[in-house]
């Protein structure tokens, strides 16, 4: 199960790497690195924790990795709303 979520993960890295939103050609600073960057980040982390969870990496591991793909979509969010 791990190893076939990380699969799809990494493949919406790659998608969301090549489709960014328009506002990304709008803003600067980091609201554009958060749109740019933010989305597809997250989805490399995932990968990483669906590939951690495979592997039966410890808890705190996978969950410090989890954490880090929702502070990269919170960005991304943000972003997206200012």
């Amino acid at each position: 199960m791990g190893l076939a979520g990380a699969a799809a993960a990494a493949g919406m890295t790659v998608l969301w790497s090549v489709v960014v939103p328009e506002k990304a050609d709008r803003t600067t600073g980091l609201q554009e690195l958060a749109i740019r960057w933010g989305h597809p980040l997250c989805w490399a982390l995932l990968a990483v924790a669906g590939i951690l969870f495979a592997v039966g990496a410890p808890q705190r591991v996978r969950d410090g990795v989890s954490l880090a793909a929702i502070s990269c979509y919170a960005a991304f969010l943000v972003g997206m709303v200012l």
